[in-house]
Order: structure tokens, then sequence, then C-alpha cells
């Protein structure tokens, strides 16, 4: 069954605290190879903090609104407020935030994105500067045919884009295996972000990053799958030997600026916010400890 058949609808506040919540800790967490406070990915950590708060405020008061307007705006408030626009966090925790403000499973949302949403993400990529296979796709189908809806480019592109992925599955990988692997690791952890980087061991070990794929080629994809998932056989997070790990695997990958694995962490983010929904923000919050001095 869809988990989200069942799920009430959310007041705004709840949203756009979950929102919060889960964007500021994974933007934070020490994950191997990408952005996080002790260390700038291609943004500046502190940058990408400040559009937490646009993308929550635009993402939780987006009931009116069709999924693209939502994207757009957010992506557009947070351009105007820091001059960088996280076009995949707006575009993953869109679709959720509504299913979760109207009280209808994701898979309804995403059946109903048409021509307007198409449009308006159009826009959305250009406002964030972004370019990669969703965005050519999108300009492929704005130029060859005037009923081409969002739905359907997500469809085409699900090979080659993580997002478009999730869209054309129904948030799969977010709700089958990182939502599920983010709960076991927050009742074993000894701090949130332990459990998040943990979640993105596992994410990373069982679906290689199609970033990684697009920059350096379906082989060392696999390959960094496989050093995630020796980390994880080494313990993870709840060990000292999987300590070390996981700080040597963050050495390979920033060594090597193709293999950092951009495309996991918007999936981990998301899983982090469906937890949040369920259970509160604070079952993500009450395990934020101070860090160890280094």
């Amino acid at each position: 069954m869809d988990r989200q058949e069942s799920m009430a609808r959310m007041p705004e506040e709840a949203v756009t605290a979950g929102i919060v919540a889960s964007l500021t800790l994974a933007y934070s967490a020490p994950t191997p190879g990408a952005g996080s406070r002790y260390n700038d990915g291609q943004v500046a950590h502190e940058t990408r903090m400040l559009t937490v708060m646009p993308l929550a405020e635009s993402l939780g008061g987006s009931m009116s609104q069709g999924v693209g307007e939502t994207v757009f705006e957010a992506v557009t408030a947070s351009r105007n407020f820091t001059g960088f626009a996280d076009l995949r966090s707006a575009g993953y925790l869109a679709p959720l935030a509504h299913s979760a403000l109207r009280g209808e499973p994701v898979r309804l949302v995403l059946r109903k994105l048409g021509r307007e949403d198409l449009l308006f993400f159009a826009r959305a990529a250009g406002a964030a500067g972004t370019q990669g296979p969703l965005e050519g796709a999108i300009q492929v189908a704005l130029g060859a045919d005037d009923e081409t809806t969002l739905r359907e480019v997500m469809r085409f592109v699900s090979a080659r884009d993580p997002m478009a992925r999730e869209y054309a599955r129904n948030f799969e990988i977010t709700t089958q295996l990182a939502r599920p692997a983010l709960i076991s690791a927050l009742s074993r952890a000894e701090s949130t972000r332990a459990a998040l980087v943990h979640c993105y061991l596992e994410v990373l070990s069982e679906v290689p990053d199609l970033d990684v794929t697009g920059r350096a080629g379906q082989r060392e994809a696999e390959d960094v799958s496989r050093m995630a998932k020796g980390v994880l056989k080494s313990g993870s997070v709840f060990s000292r030997r999987g300590l070390q790990a996981i700080t040597n695997l963050d050495g390979v990958l920033r060594a090597d600026s193709r293999l950092s694995p951009t495309a996991t962490e918007p999936v981990v983010t998301t899983a982090a916010f469906l937890v949040a929904l369920e259970h509160g923000p604070e079952s993500l919050n009450y395990r934020v400890r101070p860090a160890r001095q280094r």
C-alpha cells in the first residue's frame, strides 16, 4: 500500500517545520563527498543554510498552487535572498509537501502534473541556472510539442536524472529505501547527524549515484557504491572502524570532484522530511548534540 494512502491533511505549520528541520539537518550532516557544516561543497554551507527559510515558506504555503508553480516560487525566493537556488531540494520536496497539505497519496499528486507544471518547472530551472538531463529534456519538450506534460518529461528522462526517477517511480527510493534506513539509524545512532550519514551510505551502497554516472561513467558510479557498501560492512557510524572508513571514503570522493555523490543527498533530505511529518520535527531534533572538537 502507498504510505501516503491514509495520510491526514496536515497544517501548513507542520509541513513548514518539517521542511526546515530536514533541510537544516541534511545540509549540515557530514556526508562523505558532499557539502556540510564542516566542509563546503559546490556552494558555501552558509549560503545553502540561508535558503532554508525561503524554501520552507514557499513549499509550506503551497496548498492552492500546482507543483511546478510551487517549485518556481521556492527557487525564485531562494535566489532573490541568497543569489543561489537549490532546484533539487525544491523539486524533491514539493510533491510530498502537496501530498501532506492535501492529504492525498503522492502518486496522485504526481499523476496530475500537467503542461502548466512543465512551464513553471522550466522557469524554475532557468532561475536556478542548472543544466542537466532533466533541463535538456524540458527544453526539447517545450520546443517540440505544446501538449507535453511534466509527468511525461519526468518519465522520459528518469533513467538519467535522479529527481525525474523519483517522480516517475512515486518516490520509490525515498520511501522504500531511505526512509526505513533513516528510522532504523535514528533508533541506534548517538546523533541525528550520524543517522543521516548512515542513511546516505545505505542509499549510496544500493543505488549508484546518477550524477557520478553522468560525470565519470557507470563503472565509476558502481565503484563508489561498492566503497559505500564496504564502509557499512566496517560498522558505518556505529563503530570506530566504521568512522575511520567514512573519513577515508570522504577523502577519496573529494580527491576527484567527478565522484561527488550529489544525487544522493536530496533523497536523504526527503526521507528526513517524511520522518518529520510522521513523527514530528522533534523526532530529528532531540538527538542533535554538540560536535566533538577536532
